[in-house]
């Protein structure tokens, strides 16, 4: 019955085999005992895909509040086991650099909740997540959105002979400046807003993401467009100098915490989101 819902909802046998955890021949066989206890045909192929047929249809809206009932029952259970799990998803270079401090604190004050963190350096639409850290406006419908730093750019780079203490607009002309490909958008909308032509420079080094960005930085190779909260280690230990009066708040475009409407883990939620939006250090506990 399993094998039928995921199949029914997903369209596809591979899909559900891989979120059952299962080979497709194993899905396949399932479906076929089905039809042949029911003496029908529940799936047509269409395409590359699979449609329900009309018994097929029939029988997926009887049994889907039943299959929903049982899922539901056995994350009550789960939880009643004594521990939660929460399934949090990421972009990696904000779970490196802001996240996962948080989140080592948070488990040693919660052991009872289980964080388990996936990340990706750009966003996915088929993620799985109880809840995620998206960057947009905040505005995700049918979505809680909490807002968890500000997002606050500004060029950054190695100090070097000719930049000893201050990065001026200046060397943006000279150096090589470093976009990242998951936001391309960011220094035009920097240099935009700050009133600073860029158009016609020509010395740029596209790199995978942000992390790579601020490493590179850090070893000479360019001048890198900041997060600053996610570089504040750097620029207070000095590794890293960034360009004085070069601030630009993006304001509501920022990182928020989200999470689905009514969420079944929502009590363990609101403690993550409580936790995360602090101000204090994050190791320090002063509950």
């Amino acid at each position: 019955m399993l094998a039928f819902e995921f199949v029914a909802r997903t369209g596809s046998v591979r899909a559900a085999a891989e979120q059952m955890s299962v080979t497709p021949g194993a899905i396949s066989r399932q479906i076929r005992l089905l039809e042949e206890h029911f003496g029908t045909t529940l799936f047509q192929r269409d395409g590359r895909g699979l449609l329900l047929t009309h018994a097929g249809s029939a029988y997926f809206h009887l049994i889907g509040p039943h299959i929903e009932g049982l899922r539901k029952a056995g994350q009550v259970l789960h939880r009643s086991a004594g521990r939660t799990v929460i399934r949090l998803h990421s972009f990696t270079t904000f779970a490196t650099r802001w996240l996962i401090p948080r989140l080592t604190a948070f488990q040693l004050a919660n052991p009872t909740i289980d964080v388990r963190l996936t990340t990706a350096s750009e966003w996915d639409e088929s993620a799985d997540f109880d809840a995620a850290i998206r960057l947009g406006d905040g505005e995700w419908q049918n979505m809680s959105a909490t807002p968890l730093i500000e997002n606050i750019l500004v060029p950054v780079c190695k100090p070097t002979q000719d930049r000893k203490a201050m990065l001026t607009p200046e060397h943006l002309m000279r150096h090589t400046l470093l976009r990242v490909r998951g936001r391309p958008d960011d220094w035009q909308r920097w240099s935009e807003a700050l009133g600073i032509d860029i158009g016609g420079l020509t010395n740029w080094r596209e790199l995978e993401s942000s992390a790579l960005a601020y490493q590179a930085a850090l070893e000479g190779q360019g001048i890198a467009l900041a997060q600053r909260e996610l570089v504040k280690k750097e620029l207070a230990e000095g590794t890293l100098i960034e360009m004085a009066n070069g601030q630009l708040n993006c304001g509501r475009l920022t990182y928020y915490l989200v999470w689905s409407s009514n969420h079944l883990k929502e009590a363990n939620l609101l403690l993550l989101k409580e936790w995360l939006i602090r101000r204090e250090d994050p190791a320090i506990d002063k509950r």
